[in-house]
C-alpha cells in the first residue's frame, strides 16, 4: 500500500494518492471467504472487490477470489514483478493471479506494507467478534519483507491504530518472531 507521511492521514489531497492491494478471508453470511481488493483513489470510485471488475487477473485454478475457505491457515504473499511491475499474488507458493500495473498511478515505489483486522456493524447492531474473541484469537505470522532481490527482513516498526477503546479490539506485535496477534470481543455499539 502507498499512501503519503502517515497510514492515517486524512487530508483534503491525500486521499488521491493512496493506492493498495490487499488479500486474506473476511466473514460473509457466518462463512470464511477468500477475498482479494484492489483501488487506486483513496476509497474513492476505483475499488475492486474479488473478481467483479477488472482489478484482480486470475491465474489459478486452485483457489477463487469470493470462494469460501475452509482451512485454518492462509498463506499468502504479494510482490512487486520485477519484470513486469505487476502486483502479484501467492497462496502456498503457488500463484493465485496478479494485479496489474496499469490500474495503479502511485505504487511503483511503494513505502509501506499494513496488516490489519477490520471488522464491520449496520449502526444499530453491536459490532462483532474479531478473530474468535480472545485478544490473541488471530494471528499474522512469519511476517517477512522482500526488500529487492533475496533480502528478506522483518518489519522493525509497528504503529497500532485502533479507532475504538483497547477493551473492544487490540493488537500485540512481535518483532522477534514476527507474529502479529489480534482480536477483541467486539460488542460496540453506534448510539
Amino acid at each position: 500500500q502507498h499512501e503519503p507521511d502517515h497510514p492515517y492521514q486524512r487530508g483534503k489531497n491525500a486521499k488521491n494518492y493512496i493506492n493498495t492491494v490487499q488479500a486474506g478471508w473476511h466473514v460473509s453470511n457466518g462463512f470464511f471467504c477468500f477475498f482479494v481488493f484492489c483501488d487506486s483513489d483513496g476509497y474513492q470510485k476505483t475499488g475492486c472487490l474479488n473478481l467483479l471488475c477488472h482489478g484482480f487477473v486470475q491465474t489459478s485454478t486452485r483457489i477463487t477470489p469470493g470462494q469460501i475457505y475452509t482451512l485454518d491457515v492462509l498463506s499468502l504473499s504479494i510482490y512487486r514483478d520485477r519484470f513486469t511491475s505487476n502486483w502479484r499474488l501467492y497462496n502456498d507458493r503457488k500463484p493465485v493471479g496478479y494485479w496489474p500495473k496499469e490500474i495503479f498511478n502511485n505504487m511503483a515505489d511503494c513505502s509501506q506494507v499494513q496488516m490489519v483486522g477490520i471488522v464491520y456493524s449496520p449502526f444499530d447492531e453491536p459490532s462483532p467478534l474479531m478473530g474468535n474473541g480472545a485478544l490473541d484469537g488471530a494471528k499474522l505470522a512469519n511476517v517477512l519483507l522482500l526488500v529487492g532481490q533475496g533480502n528478506n527482513r522483518k518489519p522493525e516498526n509497528f504503529v497500532e491504530y485502533n479507532d475504538l477503546r483497547k477493551n473492544y479490539y487490540g493488537a500485540i506485535y512481535s518483532v522477534e518472531n514476527g507474529v502479529l496477534f489480534y482480536g477483541g470481543l467486539g460488542d460496540w455499539k453506534k448510539t
